[in-house]
């Protein structure tokens, strides 16, 4: 196992989001091993250095350093344009944690606003 990881990881989901995964125990917790061995999915640490989670039997046994097809900006990059046509915009420019809490709160506007219009639409039918 590569000691020198440093935590808090960000993972590129297969749908484009950007998740952070706070520690070594919680990579099951947020994702499947199955998928991690089928490589649905790209990680950083978090100095942005990409890394493959090595899965065996289930379960995390280490990292190796990896040259992912795109870097970390990248990924909160192409995130953020999903966003984007959604009608969120998020500025991507900081660390990956200040870049995460962006995204997080054009997440959560778009959340708040089709939960309005859910709500007045649902009261227009009744």
């Amino acid at each position: 196992m590569d000691d020198k990881t440093l935590f808090p990881l960000y993972v590129c989901l297969d749908d484009g989001e950007v998740i952070r995964v706070e520690g070594f125990d919680r990579i099951l917790y947020h994702l499947e091993a199955i998928d991690i061995e089928n490589d649905e999915y790209m990680f950083w640490d978090a100095a942005g250095q990409g890394l493959k989670v090595l899965i065996k039997k289930g379960k995390v046994v280490g990292f190796e350093k990896t040259e992912n097809k795109v870097t970390l900006q990248q990924a909160f990059e192409e995130y953020a344009q999903q966003l984007a046509q959604r009608g969120a915009t998020v500025d991507t420019i900081g660390t990956p944690e200040e870049i995460l809490a962006k995204i997080q709160t054009a997440k959560e506007s778009l959340e708040g606003a089709r939960g309005f219009f859910s709500r007045f639409f649902r009261s227009k039918t009744k």
